[in-house]
């Protein structure tokens, strides 16, 4: 390991701005930018300890709510051409996932995350373009959806809020 590590290099700039720059600086526009700067050094080591960690549990939470997408897509628009594309798409995508082993950096946990993403949207767009098309089914997949979206934005909060709450206000 390095040391220090990356955080330890993060908390001695933002203790430094805390104790030295910042107290000196005069104007709000000043302070403003400081703050704002040691929320974003807070984040930026929140992401280095545990974006991999998240992202792995994205993939995680991702890969059977696509399975569970193609099989809808299969029963119920097996002729459909924008929904035999978009299970071509999560066919790909899920193939690429298993083809990955061993050690991954956050770039490529982030990029096949976000093809995942890209894919959830599609189906919340192709669905509601059917909007007429109700069943059982697709209440199922909606609601699939729809917990899977409100968990990601709690997700997210564990990088966020602690980073930014009880440090003052953001500009």
């Amino acid at each position: 390991m390095l040391l220090p590590t990356s955080v330890d290099l993060l908390r001695c700039i933002e203790h430094t701005l805390e104790t030295v720059i910042a107290p000196r600086l005069k104007g709000i526009e000043e302070r403003s930018a400081a703050a704002t700067i040691g929320h974003l050094l807070r984040h930026v080591a929140l992401r280095i300890q545990h974006e991999g960690h998240i992202l792995q549990e994205d993939l995680e939470a991702l890969h059977p709510l696509l399975i569970q997408v193609d099989g809808y897509l299969g029963v119920h628009f097996p002729d459909d051409n924008h929904a035999v594309s978009m299970r071509n798409a999560v066919a790909a995508c899920l193939e690429r996932s298993q083809r990955c082993e061993g050690y991954r950096d956050v770039t490529s946990l982030a990029e096949e995350v976000q093809c995942m993403r890209q894919l959830v949207c599609n189906v919340l767009y192709f669905m509601q373009a059917r909007e007429g098309e109700r069943s059982p089914a697709t209440a199922e997949i909606y609601d699939a959806l729809s917990r899977y979206a409100a968990w990601k934005v709690e997700q997210e909060a564990r990088l966020i809020d602690p980073a930014f709450e009880g440090f003052g206000p953001r500009r």
